[in-house]
């Protein structure tokens, strides 16, 4: 029973070398059937390969600028919302929506007899006040005549006390000699009494001089005093005019809110009241306006700017407005006129204000439209070619176009730049002599031959 197994063996080892010398036959044959046919060889043998066909384009000169495009709202200029400082009925209107006004015009009067009142009753106070200022000043001119009378009574009273002492002193010496001869009996005793009684008239006379002269003094200090007084309700006088001039110009103000006028040339846009109505002044809680007008001849598109482009965003920045309601008609504008300078924290935009010149009054307060703000001008050494155009990019700003070298293509390495989606902005490695392949028939390498179709061009509306 041994044997049967070994005998087994043996013949399946015989079996598995056959199989393995045909098989290795098999495969020297595949080989040589599968060997590539050399050049010339085999049925195409001779036949050129058909050139792929490209289109071309040239770089646009000049790098891309970086805009950005809002949507915009127009408002007027300058608004304002006219109400009444006084309450009353409005007697006069002479506008309506849409009146075209001046500067100045009147627009609307209220009717306030009682205010009228008070301009004439406060007039007529500052008249009597005046009147009464003209009669103090006479009262100080008499008080000044006076006091000048007073000084010259002084004068001829002091004069008047020279002229009786000296008479006096005239008489002491009479007397004097006179008892003399008495001493000696030259004369009898009843003259020098006599002589005595003449002196002591003098005397007195020079006494009542004096006491003159003290009087007239007095009544210079009084009369001074008058002038003082005068001159103090001179003061008054003025200040009550003051007072009453305050009074009347006060009245004629609010007698002056009663005429309504346009602060600036535009459009009334709002009228809330008919003639008859009563008006309540806005201080007393007249809360709707009267009339509201709006300067027409320069609007304001106001634009929200993203946070993304604010840092860029400057006062003179070059603007472009498109109005869709006016069929898009394009207005150039004054560039950003105004910009808040802070972002609402809210929506992340900062307010931008663009003046629109608006002579023919196309444009008109709501109207929308899409601003472009031109925020970066584009370096001029650089070119531009459709994105599609980039076969490859590497990093942030390195990749790769084709051109056509002769009759073959080439890929050159550029440097990149702005990518607004349509074109991208390629700073080195390539002219705008070059011709960038856009589209090609097939596939293409470098080294491809390739047949340009039709003319190339700039890569004009891309």
């Amino acid at each position: 029973m041994s044997a049967q197994p070994s005998s087994l063996f043996r013949r399946s080892r015989l079996v598995l070398l056959a199989l393995a010398a045909a098989g290795g036959g098999a495969g020297v044959w595949f080989a040589t059937r599968a060997k590539p046919l050399s050049a010339g060889e085999g049925p195409t043998a001779g036949v050129a390969k058909p050139a792929v066909t490209v289109e071309v384009i040239h770089p646009r000169a000049g790098g891309i600028d970086r805009v950005c495009v809002q949507p915009g709202t127009v408002e007027p200029f300058q608004s304002a919302d006219l109400y009444s400082k006084v309450s009353g009925f409005l007697a006069e209107q002479t506008v309506n929506i849409g009146s075209r006004v001046q500067k100045g015009d009147v627009l609307a009067r209220i009717a306030v007899p009682e205010q009228e009142k008070q301009v004439e009753r406060d007039r007529a106070r500052l008249n009597a006040a005046e009147a009464k200022v003209r009669q103090v000043e006479a009262h100080v001119l008499a008080a000044e005549s006076e006091a000048k009378s007073a000084d010259a009574s002084v004068a001829l009273a002091k004069s008047m006390v020279r002229a009786k002492g000296s008479y006096r002193q005239y008489r002491e010496k009479q007397l004097t000699r006179y008892k003399d001869l008495a001493k000696q009996q030259a004369i009898e005793p009843r003259v020098v009494d006599e002589q005595e009684d003449f002196f002591l008239s003098a005397q007195e006379a020079e006494n009542e001089a004096k006491e003159s002269v003290n009087a007239a003094t007095e009544r210079a200090a009084t009369a001074r005093a008058k002038i003082t007084q005068a001159k103090a309700d001179l003061e008054q006088a003025k200040a009550e005019v003051g007072v009453a001039q305050a009074e009347l110009g006060r009245a004629e103000v609010l007698l002056n809110y009663t005429t309504i006028r346009s602060p600036y040339t535009g459009v009334v846009t709002r009228r809330s009241f008919q003639v008859g109505d009563f008006i309540r002044s806005a201080d007393q809680g007249g809360a709707i306006p009267l009339l509201s007008v709006e300067r027409t001849d320069l609007m304001t598109v106001v634009v929200q700017v993203p946070d993304r482009d604010v840092p860029l965003v400057n006062t003179g920045d070059p603007a472009v407005l498109v109005i869709d309601a006016l069929g898009g008609q394009v207005f150039d504008t004054r560039g950003v006129s105004r910009c808040a300078e802070s972002e609402d924290t809210a929506t992340r935009t900062m307010r931008t204000e663009i003046d629109v010149p608006n002579p023919d009054g196309r444009l008109r307060r709501g109207m929308y439209g899409r601003v472009t703000l031109k925020l970066q001008t584009g370096a001029a050494s650089a070119v531009r070619v459709p994105t599609a155009a980039v076969v490859s990019r590497s990093g942030t700003n390195h990749g790769a176009v084709r051109v056509v070298r002769g009759d073959h293509v080439a890929t050159l390495p550029v440097t990149l730049g702005a990518d607004n989606g349509v074109e991208i902005e390629v700073a080195a490695g390539l002219s705008a002599a070059d011709q960038v392949v856009l589209r090609a028939s097939g596939a293409v390498e470098d080294g491809t031959a390739v047949a340009v179709a039709g003319a190339a061009g700039p890569a004009a509306g891309h």
